[in-house]
């Protein structure tokens, strides 16, 4: 994970807090490889936070890192936190946090989707909670196309909806493995095939820009063979 300068991280601080903060319909989330949590923050100083969940919540892991999202009316703003310590109170618990990243705002625009037909391994469960062991066995399948935002695949296995999603594929040798939620709207394709839409979800702002630079190198390479491809026929 890309290492941040505390300049730059209090430099986006000081260009993002106040506009998330007046912001009257602002809702925090925080977020993992597996769960979201919806957080009230109580406190920001500089790269520092503190946060509160209901007592109910399990357990927050503080040898991982989370996203934080900061869901206001016009945009998203994402960062990536660690946790450092944490009190009890009557009903809350909280939690103090550190900004590890810079402050991004989502960008609102349409992603190049590139056709291609990768190979996919990929695992699908209910759209609810659920252990390691209680995931079903991966299955093997191909891309249609895909984005920096999510993907089209073709399956033989009718999927029930709500329906979460695991993905591994490879592309310009580089490997990912993603979370996605399967769109209600699919196609049903002959000899009993069917074809989905998954919208990426809980992807951080680093994998998500590897991500759309390789399918843009991938575009390029291929446009490149075409081209060479038709020179010689013409020469």
């Amino acid at each position: 994970m890309k290492k941040y300068p505390l300049h730059e991280i209090e430099k986006s601080v000081y260009t993002y807090q106040s506009v998330i903060l007046s912001d009257a319909d602002l809702k925090i989330k925080l977020v993992d490889e597996n769960s979201t949590y919806g957080i009230k923050l109580t406190n920001w100083s500089d790269e520092n936070l503190i946060i509160e969940l209901p007592l109910s919540t399990p357990s927050l892991d503080f040898k991982k890192t989370y996203t934080i999202n900061f869901i206001t009316s016009h945009s998203v703003f994402r960062a990536t936190v660690t946790l450092n310590n944490k009190v009890k109170k009557e009903n809350f618990i909280f939690y103090t946090a550190t900004l590890i990243s810079t402050i991004r705002q989502k960008r609102q625009r349409n992603y190049f989707r590139l056709r291609a037909e990768l190979p996919l391994v990929f695992i699908v469960t209910p759209d609810s909670k659920h252990t390691i062991s209680e995931l079903p066995p991966p299955k093997k399948s191909k891309t249609v196309d895909i984005s920096a935002g999510g993907l089209k695949f073709v399956t033989d296995t009718e999927i029930v909806m709500p329906a979460k999603i695991y993905v591994n594929f490879e592309l310009q040798e580089t490997t990912f493995n993603l979370t996605g939620k399967i769109l209600p709207h699919f196609d049903k394709l002959e000899d009993n095939l069917y074809e989905y839409r998954v919208a990426f979800k809980n992807i951080t702002p680093e994998v998500q820009d590897k991500l759309e630079k390789c399918i843009l190198l991938h575009q390029l390479l291929v446009s490149s063979k075409s081209t060479q491809s038709a020179r010689r026929r013409y020469n």
